[in-house]
């Protein structure tokens, strides 16, 4: 007999108030993967059903999300009316990533480890989204987070920026994904209505980044862009 019972799936999270005092504004904070993990752990993480956390805004569902980089250029694709949000159809983005399954998750002597696991749930969605690529140089700059939409007010993201030697000469593995291409942060600024959010929210701090700039001056930029809130 069939089951009609939905498949209940479980993805990573961890618990909102408990985040650094910075993420409780709209805005990139910039640290590296060890301090990001850090504050997950101490605010303690959990696998639980998506179908309730994509409504329960005490919970931030953690999302690894890829900044690929190709020289001095931004490796951008376009969203397809085959993906699942219709909110996100017809735009671009910088960024590829998503949720970290159960199946993500990494275990050392019969604890979770976190950094492990965000790397293999990045992994997964390269291969599932660009049909894997050569990256070197895989960096995690900071956190993300959108306080302005029910949407955003459930996630945080984790942003890494790896460069990318080469464009896969492969079509995209999924076909939510459309056109892939690398184009300078300039070009991408001038058509930034079609940046997906969080695209939009990095793409200033990019600037400064590939410019050359420390991190640091990301808050600064943040600042200036109307970014923090």
């Amino acid at each position: 007999m069939t089951s009609t019972v939905p498949e209940l799936r479980l993805i990573l999270a961890t618990r909102t108030a408990s985040l650094p005092a910075e993420l409780s504004r709209t805005g990139f904070v910039p640290m590296n993967g060890e301090r990001a993990v850090r504050a997950f752990e101490s605010a303690g993480v959990w696998f639980g059903p998506r179908r309730d956390l994509e409504e329960m805004e005490e919970y931030r569902q953690i999302i690894p999300y890829i900044v690929l980089r190709k020289g001095s250029q931004l490796v951008r694709y376009t969203r397809t009316s085959a993906g699942g949000e219709a909110r996100l159809h017809g735009r671009m983005s910088i960024g590829l990533g998503g949720h970290v399954d159960l199946a993500d998750a990494v275990s050392r002597g019969g604890r979770i480890d976190l950094l492990a696991t965000l790397e293999r749930a990045a992994e997964r969605e390269l291969v599932e989204e660009l049909g894997g690529a050569a990256c070197e140089d895989r960096r995690w700059i900071g956190l993300l987070v959108d306080n302005d939409s029910a949407v955003g007010r459930v996630h945080v993201g984790l942003i890494g920026l790896w460069n990318m030697p080469a464009l896969p000469g492969a079509v995209a593995a999924e076909d939510s994904i459309g056109e892939v291409a690398a184009q300078s942060v300039t070009e991408l600024a001038a058509d930034a209505e079609r940046l997906e959010t969080w695209s939009a929210m990095l793409l200033p701090w990019l600037k400064v980044a590939i410019g050359g700039e420390l991190a640091d001056s990301a808050g600064q930029v943040n600042e200036q862009m109307g970014l923090i809130r």
